[in-house]
């Protein structure tokens, strides 16, 4: 039954993806596209969905020599269909640098993230090559123990990657990631925490501080060797650090367009949301290029191994444009609370906000970051009673998809923080805010192909080139597979050493 249901997930997801997010994009003419062996790794390790490890790992050793430096990219909100819409338009995509990398490198063709999929729990997953099962996060749950829904911050309950390289004398260093500075410092190059620089001339005194220029030319001057500003001290890093984590949100705050940000106004519509963030890839793009142009100069780039991936997607919800005819503006929440107390009228549900309990009647508590609700149901339920309870809310028009107890354990998911989610459908929205107005908005924490596919290729020394990996893989895998470049381990992951490295 167990596999069975992971089956049907996955085969959703798969159909969501190509149905909800635009073009698929054909790799070039020097890109094989191979599906990764399933041959047990020589410890038989396996991590979700019972995926091996590479076979030619072995715990504790590291893929790559001493010789090797690892940079891990994050653009926060990444979508995969943003990279897709990005390849059809030929006048932004030409001379792309992404587009290249997938002939240099190996590019993920089914990348996923995992719910919640929200920013400070999905970086803590990356990081900690784990789901939520393991980090103990998923950003806001309600506690029966406490009566109370907690809000959580970057709360992890195992290390992630900075953590664990600086435990082992391997010096790493942050462009602006901020889950990595509680172990990294502003003066001490073997743990570097770079922040961005508002003294910088392209960015002094402009809306691009804090934007991806601000922290890309942070992150080559440090490739050159050059002074540069941390949290107003001046550092000039002699020898590039070992691992290198960089972070960047434009993608992520232009994409939920709630107001203008890095120079950038509010969108009117989806068409206009989606045109700024196009844009923004673009930039990016380029500035990515002149990085690995600054490695090149400095005679280091054939001695780096590199990961890109982000957090989470961006689904797109609420009204799409003045003339759009369905009603997408205002939460579905309300039509939730009705369908279950029709379903079962001892059902008294509530939305509860952080750090608040429910009321006396309640006996089912809903939770919710904007799409995605959680539901706890403080008297218990069976999982039978859950599943009877799914078939009926996935005949509802606003409802894409529901989750039960089961099921989210067998994906990862940390159970204690519910007993089912409900995704809404396309556009639609389970806000708390019963009576506020969407208009042409994003939002991640969906189960929907636009959130949970995601952006994912890695390149360099040691990667293999051409390579298209076209079996389901995870952004936390990443994390797993990064810690073994450089030989050390991440406590209780659960994510796998992925098959892209080049083996004679």
């Amino acid at each position: 039954m167990k596999r069975i249901i992971i089956t049907v997930i996955c085969v959703l997801l798969v159909v969501g993806m190509v149905s909800g997010c635009g073009l698929i994009p054909t790799p070039d003419t020097t890109t094989t596209t191979t599906t990764s062996p399933q041959t047990p790794s020589k410890n038989d390790l396996t991590g979700t969905f019972d995926r091996p490890y590479a076979s030619y790992y072995e715990e504790g050793m590291a893929l790559l020599d001493e010789d090797t430096y690892v940079v891990y990219f994050n653009f926060d909100g990444f979508a995969r269909y943003y990279f897709d819409a990005y390849l059809a338009d030929e006048n932004l995509s030409k001379d792309s640098t992404l587009k290249k990398l997938m002939s240099e490198g190996t590019f993920f063709e089914n990348f996923r993230n995992a719910l919640p999929s929200i920013t400070n729990p999905c970086q803590n997953q990356v990081l900690s090559g784990a789901t939520s099962a393991v980090t103990k996060n998923v950003y806001r749950y309600y506690s029966k123990s406490l009566n109370m829904v907690v809000q959580q911050e970057r709360e992890n309950s195992s290390k992630i990657l900075p953590q664990v390289t600086v435990e082992n004398g391997i010096s790493t260093a942050s462009v602006a990631h901020y889950l990595a500075e509680p172990f990294l410092n502003f003066n001490d190059q073997d743990k570097l925490y770079i922040t961005t620089d508002p003294t910088d001339s392209a960015v002094a005194g402009t809306a691009l501080e804090g934007s991806y220029l601000d922290r890309f030319n942070q992150l080559i001057k440090l490739v050159k060797g050059e002074p540069l500003k941390t949290s107003g001290k001046t550092i000039t890093v002699t020898e590039l650090p070992r691992f290198i984590v960089f972070y960047a949100d434009d993608l992520d705050a232009l994409g939920h367009n709630e107001s203008s940000h890095y120079g950038v106004p509010l969108a009117k519509t989806e068409e206009s949301r989606m045109q700024n963030v196009l844009a923004r890839l673009k930039l990016m793009d380029d500035k990515l290029g002149e990085f690995i142009e600054a490695c090149k100069e400095k005679g280091i780039y054939d001695k780096m191994t590199f990961f890109l991936t982000t957090d989470h997607g961006m689904s797109p919800f609420g009204t799409q444009s003045a003339n759009d005819p369905e009603n997408y503006e205002l939460s579905k929440f309300g039509d939730l609370c009705t369908d279950i107390k029709k379903f079962n009228n001892t059902y008294n549900v509530e939305m509860v906000a952080p750090n608040q309990s429910p009321s006396a009647k309640t006996n089912v508590v809903a939770v919710s970051a904007n799409l995605n609700v959680q539901l706890t149901f403080k008297d218990g339920i069976t999982e039978s009673q859950l599943q009877t309870l799914k078939t009926y809310l996935m005949t509802k028009k606003y409802v894409g998809n529901v989750l039960t107890r089961q099921e989210l354990e067998e994906m990862g998911y940390w159970t204690e923080a519910a007993d089912l989610i409900v995704t809404p459908a396309e556009h639609y929205c389970f806000s708390g805010q019963t009576f506020a107005k969407y208009i042409a908005r994003g939002q991640h924490d969906s189960t929907l192909p636009t959130a949970n596919n995601v952006f994912g290729i890695a390149w360099g020394k040691g990667i293999k080139k051409g390579y298209v990996y076209d079996e389901i893989a995870y952004n936390y895998d990443f994390g797993v597979t990064m810690a073994a470049c450089l030989g050390v381990t991440l406590p209780n992951a659960n994510g796998i050493v992925l098959d892209i490295f080049e083996r004679e």
